[in-house]
């Protein structure tokens, strides 16, 4: 393999590995998002048992933090010339994907109340920038 083709190889295991434990993460997290986002439908957060609203929280902030690891790989690797600009696209999506995540976890507030507002804008801001960072990723597997 010449230097280009070992660059590029890296650069694909970085973004598989990036994409792989972005995904075991929201698998991980959904099942507590989803029962947060029934509570805030059903009007019934104070209602939820106080050690599983503090966990979901923890767990949100834990997994804001992992996103936010994943984005500094992304922010630093060493990216192809070819991909460089989807590459930019896609990351600039990734930061505004860990930005909501960082805003869905501050809307969880303390003595169980939730800044609804705040947590359905953040709620659409990841799953918008989601369908983005698909669309890069797309582009780039292309380039490849």
């Amino acid at each position: 393999m010449n230097k280009n083709q070992l660059k590029i190889m890296h650069y694909g295991n970085l973004i598989n590995s990036v994409i792989t434990e972005t995904e075991s993460t929201q698998e991980s997290l959904n099942p507590e998002f989803e029962a947060l986002r029934q509570a805030i439908d059903d009007q019934t957060v104070a209602e939820m048992a106080p050690d599983v609203y503090q966990k979901t929280k923890a767990d949100f902030v834990a997994g804001t933090a992992h996103y936010q690891e994943l984005l500094d790989k992304l922010q630093n690797a060493q990216v192809p010339a070819r991909l460089l600009g989807n590459h930019k696209l896609m990351a600039g999506s990734y930061a505004r994907f860990v930005a909501a995540c960082e805003q869905m976890t501050q809307s969880l507030g303390d003595g169980q109340t939730i800044d609804q507002s705040q947590f359905d804008e953040a709620e659409a801001t990841q799953d918008e920038e989601t369908e983005k960072i698909t669309k890069y990723l797309q582009k780039i597997s292309v380039l490849v």
